[in-house]
């Protein structure tokens, strides 16, 4: 629902706005540009931001993967 949508969005801390619509209906919106990693059990573990490169990501996923352990 809506209601959910807004609720996960203030839990994760995402921002996100429609503009105004254009004649044809259009608008754009903007947001948030993060990646959310969670670990299997669903629960939060990082987040990366555009200024993390791909091989930052990746190692950060891995050191995650290495020393995760279940609730």
């Amino acid at each position: 629902s809506p209601e959910e949508v807004r609720a996960a969005a203030a839990a994760y801390r995402v921002y996100a706005s429609t503009g105004p619509e254009d004649e044809d209906g259009d608008y754009v919106v903007d947001h948030s540009v993060l990646i959310y990693l969670l670990g299997p059990d669903g629960l939060f573990l990082d987040y990366y931001g555009r200024s993390k490169t791909d091989a930052q990501i990746a190692q950060s996923v891995r050191r995650h993967m290495e020393t995760y352990e279940p609730l």
